[in-house]
């Protein structure tokens, strides 16, 4: 069992075990958020705990100067084999901790896409986060992020998925599941995976993926300390829908703090 998510063969799986997620579809949400609140032109966007590229390499194909951040070179290593086509002036990657991450650069907007910020599971590391979030934007610039919605995590609990994904190599089995630490806000998630050539498992993995689900005013407090201000919370399928206790996801918009100090 790993307790350190998105070792070389989760990550070489990844794209496979999300490959019904539409990204596309995300990325359009993305820009009506550009397009509602935005009080500038967005041209250059940091993507924190980018993963395998799968909002950064759309975004840069649509016009923007992206910078994507992952803490797992592997993960990075799937994103910059499908970003070959695109220049260093389109995209960049850089493997770091977004908790300390830090270059020379203010972005238009900050992107923590697929309940990134769900993995800094401690308070100092959220607050951590969101300052790293608020450094790199400019004054005024968007902040835009998805997370597990507290109130519906407690109404639905987690349970147990089975999913099984067809590849040119032979099948991926993935089984999930879940327990809830309330005190902490926190979801324990295990995965474990087992690939088959035929009937035949050929290797399997685990991980174990501690996953921390927030609540509205808590969000706005922590964002608040880093110079955030909350402008929106939705279904994350949905602008115009408010989150419900049978919201699992929910995305989340903020703006930096024009003179904040």
């Amino acid at each position: 069992m790993v307790d350190t998510p998105f070792q070389k063969q989760y990550a070489e799986a990844y794209d496979f075990l999300y490959q019904d997620k539409d990204y596309a579809v995300e990325c359009d949400l993305i820009e009506d958020i550009f397009r509602k609140f935005a009080t500038a032109q967005v041209r250059t966007i940091l993507d924190l705990g980018c993963g395998t590229g799968n909002h950064t390499i759309p975004l840069a194909y649509r016009g923007y100067q992206v910078t994507g951040v992952d803490l797992a070179e592997d993960m990075l290593n799937q994103a910059r084999s499908k970003a070959v086509s695109l220049s260093k002036e389109q995209i960049v990657f850089h493997q770091g901790d977004l908790r300390r991450f830090s270059i020379l650069y203010d972005f238009d907007a900050v992107l923590m896409m697929f309940a990134v910020l769900g993995y800094q599971t401690t308070n100092e590391d959220v607050l951590a986060a969101l300052n790293t979030v608020s450094r790199h934007l400019k004054p005024g610039g968007l902040f835009i992020f998805d997370v597990w919605y507290g109130p519906a995590v407690l109404k639905q609990r987690p349970g147990e998925k089975e999913k099984t994904i067809r590849t040119a190599e032979g099948d991926i089995i993935r089984n999930a599941s879940g327990t809830l630490d309330v005190f902490r806000h926190l979801c324990e998630v295990r995965y474990h995976l087992k690939y088959l050539k035929g009937h035949k498992i050929i290797k399997d993995t685990e991980e174990i993926h501690n996953m921390r689900y927030f609540f509205p005013q808590e969000l706005a407090f922590f964002m608040h300390q880093a110079e955030l201000e909350l402008i929106h919370i939705s279904d994350v399928g949905d602008l115009s829908r408010p989150p419900t206790e049978e919201t699992w996801n929910v995305i989340v918009a903020g703006r930096k703090i024009i003179n904040a100090r």
